[in-house]
């Protein structure tokens, strides 16, 4: 009992000492402390082991200021120890009012810190991303921020006296990118949005927030035969303060390890550590001869020009690079990327292609088996076979490997929307675009892919935004022109088109979709031009040289020399770039139906998709297009099981992905093919000019023998007649914006 009351006492002593209120009042000034240097301290450049310094004295100093609080007395007559003060003298319910006080006053110091970081700071910080999430619909409203630390590389500027060396700086800034990229805890802006920037005299503020990155890097590369000079600063966008700068005077010779020791730099000062797989994947995928990594600079440069002859050059640079180091896993993974790029370009066919990608990618991996891009590029190949499993498994380790890897994240997002699984491909691209802020890609895709859904509204949003961050692209119109068409708004969709192809001129897509339009508002007189200055523009390009088969099929006149083109385009390979594969294969496969010469279509397919025509074949395909057409080509040929089998794998496949606005006529058409007329009216009810993917749907129900068993049937001839006012209606809404063609354009 005796030990209670001492233990009683020696707590009422402490409480009575202000023992409790100097530990408490010291906790919080601590914290406070604490949270004011970690926002000043960085700003002054104060080095960093001061903090840990600052924080091991506080802890230090908190069993001292108990100590010292039950030793020492505060009197009228100043500080006292405590067993010098008369109890009745004593005034420490007078000072522990005054710590009562202080403590609420440090407390609500401190709250209203926490509270200013929670909601002004972090909204300041993030604001730009959040305005473009609310113009261009890349986010949801429950998407978490991204707080993780994030860098743009801004291409190096050339101090050389040579300006064509400007290639070398541009490659060493790249070169610098990639590394960073391989950071896992980094999120890095994309070479494409970066290098947006190349000689523009902007505030890196204003840069940094383009680019929704918190820091930059910028420098400087001058050469001088053997000699190079590098500058390189790190910059923070919140300040504007240099939170690293360095200078190396090297031989070209060095200039590896110039590299490596500024992206070691980087990463020290912005806090994150290279990771055991990505660092040695970095050692595995460089080269160490200087001509290679020449050459390799100078394809990277021809690659993001982009066209059928710089496609070419970079595939020539790289493989000259491979000559001169035969072990440059980089060089290997890129020259696939490469060949991937020229078929989509129809710059080369699609089986050579494929082969050459195969190969060069197997070859990286081989070298690097952690590259992102190799991976990447396999995975692509794949999916560009139809071979959904394999091309899943691959894609997701590149995006696991890689997560700043926009090609990886693009061929990624690709194979989810082939897997039926739109939404998670529209969140993919949503991602891409957080890294690759003013790429055209993803701003076109996002487009696309929500309009698919049905959101008419926020593919139109989509839009907005990239017109707003890329008011020169002529893809953003191509963008607009796709949805409206896709809704029936033809006349939108023509200005839309026309509009882009006066931003580039060069471009046979802009005027090739115009025509497209055109056909479909019943003004052959306009389209025709149109198609003329997309051959003029570039004959050998995939919608070129399809323009004469989309006037047969438009005119219902498909003739032998039709016949011989589509056949010879199949033949070459041509890519599927706009619907170029499509109207190929529906010329022989509904001359087939009509004449039946199944024999050509059939050998079209076979070279397309042998999966699928196999006889023993067991792997349905995800292709909806590839799936459909293989099924109504056997069935017309009388290989009625195998036929059926593939037709209803698509109608199971399509019901993944079919909505009350995306019910098309290929839907339609395939219920008719299985024989189920009442599915197929019931679906034509649902069908019709205003809902989504109508586009060209009248022209092949007007004249394909696939809608003949119903072409007597009230509710297809009240379909027909719906969309012959549909384009009468828009024909007047153009005329009636004195929009045909501006001066440069055919007339109206």
């Amino acid at each position: 009992m005796a030990q209670n009351n001492d233990n009683e006492s020696f707590f009422e002593e402490l409480r009575r000492r202000n023992v409790y209120r100097v530990g408490v009042g010291y906790a919080i000034v601590s914290w406070l402390l604490l949270q004011v240097i970690d926002v000043v301290l960085p700003i002054m450049g104060v080095p960093d082991w001061v903090p840990g310094l600052i924080l091991t004295m506080l802890a230090v100093g908190f069993p001292i200021s108990l100590i010292f609080a039950w030793a020492y007395e505060m009197t009228p007559e100043g500080l006292k120890r405590e067993k010098e003060v008369d109890r009745s003298q004593s005034i420490t319910d007078q000072t522990a009012r005054k710590l009562d006080r202080i403590i609420i006053a440090v407390l609500v110091v401190a709250v209203g810190m926490l509270l200013l970081d929670k909601f002004l700071l972090t909204e300041v910080a993030v604001a730009p991303e959040e305005t473009v999430a609310e113009s261009s619909d890349v986010s949801t409203a429950t998407a978490p921020v991204d707080q993780s630390p994030s860098i743009a590389v801004l291409p190096f500027l050339n101090m050389s006296d040579d300006e064509s060396s400007t290639y070398f700086s541009d490659g060493l800034a790249d070169t610098l990118l990639h590394m960073l990229a391989q950071i896992r805890e980094l999120r890095v802006a994309a070479r494409t949005s970066s290098f947006q920037f190349r000689d523009k005299a902007m505030d890196i503020g204003e840069i940094g927030r383009s680019l929704k990155v918190g820091t930059v890097l910028e420098g400087s590369v001058q050469r001088s035969g053997n000699k190079i000079r590098v500058t390189a600063q790190l910059i923070d966008v919140g300040n504007g303060y240099h939170l690293w700068s360095g200078n190396f005077d090297r031989n070209l010779d060095d200039v590896f390890e110039i590299q490596d020791e500024i992206a070691r730099e980087v990463v020290t000062a912005l806090k994150v550590s290279l990771l055991g797989e990505p660092a040695e994947t970095l050692d595995q995928e460089q080269t160490e001869v200087v001509a290679a990594y020449t050459e390799y600079l100078l394809a990277i440069d021809e690659l993001n020009s982009v066209s059928f002859e710089s496609l070419s050059n970079a595939v020539a640079h790289l493989q000259e690079a491979i000559r001169l180091d035969p072990n440059y896993a980089r060089a290997y993974s890129t020259l696939g990327r490469s060949y991937l790029a020229m078929q989509d370009y129809g710059a080369m066919r699609l089986d050579q292609a494929l082969t050459a990608a195969r190969g060069a990618a197997t070859r990286a991996l081989d070298l690097a088996p952690a590259s992102s891009e190799a991976l990447a590029v396999l995975g692509a190949v794949e999916l560009n076979n139809n071979n959904l499993d394999e091309a899943g498994d691959l894609l997701r380790k590149a995006v696991e490997i890689g997560p700043n890897d926009t090609t990886a994240l693009d061929y990624y997002a690709q194979y989810l929307a082939n897997d039926a699984r739109p939404q998670e491909a529209i969140e993919v691209q949503r991602k891409l675009l957080r890294i690759d802020p003013l790429s055209e890609v993803p701003y076109f895709t996002l487009a696309i892919w929500t309009a698919g859904q049905g959101d008419y509204e926020a593919a139109m949003e989509s839009i907005a935004a990239f017109k707003s961050v890329r008011p020169e692209a002529s893809n953003a119109y191509a963008a607009e022109g796709f949805v409206e068409f896709s809704y029936g708004n033809y006349a939108a969709a023509f200005n839309a088109m026309r509009e882009g192809s006066e931003l580039d001129p060069d471009d046979p897509e802009g005027f090739y979709l115009p025509g497209i339009i055109s056909l479909n508002m019943g003004l052959h007189e306009l389209a025709v031009p149109y198609f003329d200055r997309a051959v003029d523009a570039d004959p050998d390009h995939p919608v070129s040289r399809i323009a004469p088969l989309v006037l047969a099929i438009y005119e219902n006149d498909i003739g032998e020399d039709d016949l011989a083109l589509a056949r010879e385009l199949l033949a070459d390979g041509i890519s599927g770039r706009r619907g170029a594969r499509f109207y190929a294969l529906y010329v022989l496969i509904e001359d087939a139906a009509k004449s039946g010469r199944h024999t050509v279509a059939l050998e079209a397919l076979d070279n397309l998709y042998p999966h699928l025509m196999d006889e023993a074949a067991t792997d349905l395909d995800k292709n909806l297009q590839a799936t459909f057409m293989s099924g109504w080509a056997l069935l017309q040929s009388g290989e009625t099981e195998r036929g059926r089998r593939l037709l209803e794998s698509y109608a199971d496949l399509n019901r993944r992905y079919e909505t009350a606005y995306r019910v098309g006529w290929v839907s339609v058409a395939t219920q008719l093919l299985l024989g189920d007329r009442d599915t197929a009216l019931t679906k034509l009810r649902a069908f019709g000019p205003n809902k989504f993917r109508s586009g060209d749907a009248h022209i092949i129900m007007e004249h394909s023998t696939l809608f003949d068993s119903i072409r007597d049937e009230p509710e297809f001839i009240a379909v027909l007649e719906d969309f012959r006012k549909k384009a009468a209606e828009q024909r007047a809404v153009l005329q009636a914006m004195d929009s045909g063609p501006a001066a440069t354009s055919p007339v109206l």
